[in-house]
């Protein structure tokens, strides 16, 4: 067995390999699985269901969480992908809805897992000294996947539709620009290249597990081992209702919050503003790179303001950037110009800071408890979400420029959210302590 710091930085780069092919086959469920999904008439509805599923996917996630500490990360890492590869066969094999249905939300259950596990696995593989530079490869990198998971699908799909129909690749490019009109030959062969695309991501998924088989794992890693007895330790459950604890989980609810009533409807808000369909498709793509960018240059930022501030305070600045995009058609002739701005700098601020994000809430618990914690962020995160989904379809949407009030909305949760983590936690939390720590495993756990 290698000596411990070398096997904690070896760990962290066996996920980090992984979450990259996961961001591939991300990309590939959130465009081409959704758009298989949705030229066939009979399972419209499960496209036009997705954020259910997506629903599903969350919360599966948080729920193998809680089985970590009688398995471990490996063993739950593993299940990520097999669970793809086995809900991508059902899917492009089956014919029957429920059964699509059900293994488009395993497929949806494996994506998530990888996000749910992150932070407590890469916190017990990292130093206070190297922890925000670790999550923020590991971040941007998985970006990186999604954009060519994103990208890749899209070329696959056309080229075998074209070989399909017997013709050139421009030719199949033209033509998917016309999927309304469809005849019955061209729509057959539409789908099955969707399910050749599939299919290969499918085989693509074995590339994530070959890093997870790779990690060399001891239970000291995500239990605290009693050598002296057997007797289960009984949880402190007082402990885990501390400030600190509970204030950052309503922190992460207010943000998941603002964040779903605007970022699931940047496509229909910029197309109801006049913006044309692919001008709104480059806008949204600028704003992944956005957070390519700046989750890149995180480590610095928290470096020379801190990480309460990078959290808290570039999410204040992320607010006039929503005010500018609301507000696009002020701007005239230059409103796309403006709005791209925008969109490139909101996204920008807010995602820097997702390696404190990740990072922070796990220095509040004791290891064993992470996965337990961080359940219960996916949990309620997943809870904002729900409700601004029903809050913006009730309300919010019918009410005249709704899908612009909503940035206004969005901009004012922000507000409270940052104040209230800037108040809570600047003093205690902003910068490491200055002891630095001997034991990597034992880093960063509040007893």
């Amino acid at each position: 067995m290698m000596d411990l710091e070398k096997r904690a930085k070896f760990n962290s780069w066996m996920f980090i390999f992984a979450y990259i092919v996961m961001g591939v086959l991300s990309g590939v469920v959130l465009d081409t699985m959704v758009t298989f999904l949705d030229s066939s008439t009979a399972t419209k509805g499960i496209a036009a269901s997705m954020s259910i599923i997506m629903g599903i996917g969350f919360y599966g996630g948080a729920i193998m969480l809680l089985i970590i500490p009688k398995f471990g990360y490996k063993k739950v890492l593993a299940c990520s992908p097999i669970a793809f590869i086995i809900g991508m066969v059902l899917i492009t094999k089956m014919r029957s809805v429920a059964i699509i249905a059900i293994s488009a939300s395993i497929v949806m259950i494996g994506v998530c897992m990888f996000d749910a596990i992150l932070s407590p696995y890469l916190t017990c593989y990292t130093t206070e000294e190297n922890r925000e530079k670790i999550f923020s490869t590991t971040l941007w990198t998985n970006i990186a996947g999604m954009i060519v998971g994103t990208w890749s699908g899209g070329f696959m799909i056309t080229y075998r539709f074209a070989k399909r129909l017997g013709l050139s690749y421009d030719q199949g490019k033209l033509l998917t620009e016309k999927i309304k009109t469809f005849s019955p030959v061209e729509l057959q062969a539409y789908m099955g290249a969707h399910k050749d695309a599939l299919l290969t991501y499918a085989f693509v998924a074995i590339l994530c597990l070959i890093p997870i088989l790779f990690i060399k794992e001891i239970p000291e890693d995500y239990r605290r081992v009693k050598k002296a007895s057997n007797k289960n330790e009984k949880k402190d459950w007082k402990a885990f209702l501390n400030k600190y604890i509970v204030m950052f989980v309503v922190f992460a609810f207010l943000i998941r919050l603002g964040a779903s009533l605007i970022t699931p409807y940047f496509s229909v808000f910029l197309s109801r503003m006049g913006i044309d369909r692919a001008t709104t498709s480059a806008l949204i793509s600028y704003q992944y790179l956005s957070m390519v960018v700046f989750i890149m240059v995180s480590p610095w930022i928290v470096k020379y303001i801190g990480r309460v501030m990078t959290l808290g305070g570039l999410a204040l600045v992320s607010v006039p950037f929503m005010l500018i995009i609301a507000n696009g058609a002020l701007f005239g002739s230059h409103m796309v110009m403006a709005v791209g701005l925008g969109l490139f700098l909101r996204s920008g601020f807010m995602n820097a800071a997702q390696p404190v994000q990740q990072a922070l809430p796990m220095e509040f618990v004791t290891k064993e408890a992470r996965p337990a914690y961080n359940s219960v962020i996916y949990i309620v995160q997943g809870l904002g979400q729900v409700i601004a989904g029903l809050i913006g379809k009730e309300f919010i949407f019918n009410l005249p420029n709704g899908y612009g009030k909503a940035y206004y909305i969005t901009g004012t949760i922000y507000i409270i959210a940052s104040i209230l983590l800037l108040v809570v936690y600047t003093k205690k939390y902003n910068r490491p302590p200055k002891k630095e720590e001997t034991s990597i495993l034992e880093s960063a756990v509040v007893e």
